[in-house]
């Protein structure tokens, strides 16, 4: 082999160390996966667009409407944040699935993280699903 063989070798093995490197590695909600600022615009969000249904403090009165903290929030953890955003999107609001834009949706889901007490972070959640695949949801602190 030539050294000129070898030091494609060599560039070709940094490449993919680099491109192996730049892939976001999974993480779990305990990291911190949203904003505060995030999870506000998601209350306003949640507010306008489900508390009609899920009730202010995200408990319903209808035996028929799931609650969204609680006991019902643990079935949840271990699951990722995917999981809940799609279905968020694809069953809310009844009858008018998928009216609202992405982002206001995961707006929506930083708010019930934080209202089940997962802490907040510096960076925002965005609508990239194979990103949200990567993130548990963790139970949360105490």
């Amino acid at each position: 082999m030539t050294w000129h063989a070898v030091a494609i070798c060599f560039a070709l093995l940094g490449a993919a160390a680099t491109a192996d490197a730049q892939q976001p590695a999974p993480t779990s909600t305990s990291a911190g996966v949203f904003t505060e600022e995030q999870a506000k615009k998601g209350g306003v969000a949640y507010n306008a667009n489900c508390a009609a249904c899920h009730g202010s403090e995200l408990l319903s009165t209808d035996r028929e409407v799931s609650n969204l903290t609680g006991n019902t929030f643990q079935r949840w953890i271990g699951k990722t944040v995917a999981d809940l955003f799609e279905v968020t999107r694809d069953t809310m609001p009844p009858k008018d699935e998928r009216s609202l834009d992405n982002q206001i949706y995961l707006d929506i889901v930083a708010y019930i993280l934080r209202f089940n007490k997962i802490p907040a972070g510096s960076e925002e959640l965005k609508p990239e699903v194979q990103r949200l695949r990567q993130i548990t949801i963790a139970k949360p602190p105490g």
